[in-house]
């Protein structure tokens, strides 16, 4: 290559060299300073060629000493501007930095402006309702479930604080919405207003509502102001001490009505069927509770709020069962086959069950149950039911059985005489053996008494306290526990076959009559020469039988052996010839 080629490159690369476009190696960015601070916007150019500017607010900024320093021909591109004792007044605003043409054909070369902010505490935060300024420390009364509209406002600060929403220690501030705007009062500065809607719940009573402005520079970094939350709400009630088993009559009975209200709530008690206030307290007591206490009780409460729902208790007093009168009181005579009714009034909690009893006799005394509802109606009355009569009320309270028994009631049955047929007294037959005493038993009733009393048979009429040959009719015997009650007692003497037939008892009194046949069997006795005879003819039959059946089953098998043996012999030539063809 000749020397005059090389020198023309080495003039190209350096012309090159000198005329290059300047540019920006680090672009300035946005700084936050304090009062008194000192601080840099960083600028560097890269083959820079024109001279350094700065302006503020779009204003050229100059060179002062102990202010403003930067290098108008740095040699090194960097166009970094120091500013010393930052102030707000002076320094706070969008700054940029440029570098002037070097010929009219280039532009100037321009950073994006940036923000030189000179940080100013703002004031501490307050909270408004509405317009209504809200002193901190003091109880802020809301409803419950409305919805409220609250400011907090940060005033005089540079940047704007951040506001942040607490209850207690729980962050709500997603419920608000902040805007900044600038400070009226006071320029280059900020007023920051957070707008927080928000629906208290009575779970909020007395917790802190609380505005937290956080600012760096703030010495704490925070300032807060803190208001004591008082929600109002409706009464809650609830009912302590209900009863939760039977309340027997004596007993001690206290109900209370627990409320859960702000403002504090008027207990309201009331008695179902009374229109006027039961009680003004929340707490009703029955010491002792009586009978006349039962009834729905009634709770509610009332505040400025408004008034809860009603509670509702139910003292159900119990108590045991109790006679309060039976009829007819003096007792009751009744025709037999007529009705009549007998009627017992009782009361008690649970309502009384009834029973009506008839003593019975025996060796002890026992009852026997004729009804059990307080109307008792014996239809076709029979002497059965003569006798002494008591009403029984029963109750369960608390799984104990409680009764009363009413006085007893005679009933008195009068009439023509009856046979009771229906107990084990009177018999409809009689069986007795050959030359036994046979003894006939007719259990009857009559009021009045009988006047005329005989047994009856074929031609023969006997009267009690007779006898006849071998018929002997005893006296009546009185029923000394069943009253007008009678036994009658027919006895013949060794009976013989002529003795079976009916014997009719005819009893009379003034009423009318009643007759009842009993019929007597006599056995003859079976002789021993019969018995043998019949044992001896068994046994002959049985055998006989016995007999039959080994023939029989000999029989059978000489049958089968025949078969067998039939099947294992061969034909003749006739037999096979006379063996029948089957045609298909």
């Amino acid at each position: 290559m000749s020397l005059a080629v090389f020198l023309w490159i080495l003039q190209a690369i350096w012309i090159k060299g000198i005329y290059a476009a300047q540019q920006f190696e680090i672009k300035p960015s946005s700084v936050e300073v304090n009062p008194g601070d000192t601080a840099s916007l960083t600028c560097k150019v890269h083959n820079r060629q024109g001279e350094c500017a700065w302006l503020k607010d779009g204003k050229v900024m100059g060179k002062i000493d102990t202010k403003y320093e930067f290098s108008r021909e740095p040699p090194d591109g960097d166009c970094s501007i120091r500013i010393r004792n930052a102030k707000i007044e002076e320094d706070d605003g969008m700054w940029q930095c440029q570098v002037t043409q070097i010929a009219l054909t280039e532009p100037t070369l321009t950073a994006p402006e940036v923000k030189f902010t000179v940080r100013e505490p703002p004031v501490s935060p307050k909270i408004e309702d509405n317009t209504n300024l809200l002193p901190a420390g003091e109880p802020y009364p809301t409803q419950e479930g409305k919805q409220k509209r609250l400011h907090c406002i940060s005033r005089k600060g540079n940047p704007p604080a951040k506001l942040k929403w607490f209850i207690d220690d729980t962050d709500i501030t997603s419920m608000s919405n902040q805007t900044n705007s600038t400070d009226v009062d006071k320029p280059k500065t900020w007023q920051a207003v957070s707008v927080l809607d928000y629906v208290f719940q009575k779970d909020h009573n007395n917790k802190m509502l609380k505005c937290v402005a956080i600012h760096a520079a703030y010495d704490t970094l925070t300032k807060d102001i803190k208001i004591p939350l008082e929600v109002l709400y409706l009464p809650e009630i609830r009912l302590e001490g209900q009863p939760d088993r039977d309340i027997e009559e004596g007993q001690s009975v206290s109900v209370k009505c627990v409320v859960d209200a702000n403002p504090q709530a008027n207990v309201i008690w009331k008695k179902s069927g009374y229109s006027s206030i039961y009680a003004l307290k929340d707490q009703i007591e029955f010491m002792p509770v009586k009978r006349s206490d039962s009834g729905i009780y009634s709770c509610s409460a009332t505040n400025d709020v408004g008034t809860s729902q009603e509670l509702e208790v139910n003292i159900d007093v119990k108590y045991k069962p109790q006679i309060l009168n039976v009829s007819p009181i003096h007792g009751a005579t009744v025709a037999v086959y007529n009705s009549t009714t007998l009627v017992c009034e009782a009361e008690g909690n649970p309502p009384p069950r009834y029973s009506w009893l008839q003593k019975m006799g025996g060796d002890g005394i026992e009852w026997q149950q004729r009804g059990n509802t307080a109307k008792l109606v014996i239809q076709n009355v029979t002497y059965q039911y003569q006798g002494q009569y008591v009403c029984e009320a029963s109750n369960v309270i608390n799984g104990v059985t409680y009764k009363a028994t009413s006085a007893e009631i005679s009933l008195d049955v009068t009439g023509a005489p009856q046979v009771l047929t229906d107990t084990a007294r009177t018999k409809k037959r009689v069986v007795v053996e050959k030359d036994e005493d046979a003894i006939i038993p007719v259990y009857f009733c009559s009021d009045p008494i009988p006047k005329r009393t005989f047994w009856e048979w074929g031609s023969i009429k006997l009267e009690t306290g007779n006898k006849h040959i071998r018929y002997i009719a005893e006296r009546l015997h009185k029923d000394e526990r069943t009253r007008d009650c009678y036994e009658a007692r027919l006895i013949v003497e060794r009976v013989d076959g002529s003795d079976s037939r009916k014997y009719t008892l005819n009893v009379e009194n003034e009423r009318g009559s009643e007759a009842f046949a009993v019929a007597l069997e006599v056995r003859e006795p079976v002789a021993m020469s019969v018995v043998i005879g019949i044992v001896v003819g068994c046994i002959i039959l049985l055998l006989i039988i016995t007999l039959v059946i080994l023939y029989l089953l000999r029989a059978e098998r000489m049958c089968f052996n025949r078969t067998k043996l039939a099947a294992t012999v061969p034909l003749t030539q006739d037999e096979e010839n006379r063996t029948p063809v089957r045609k298909s």
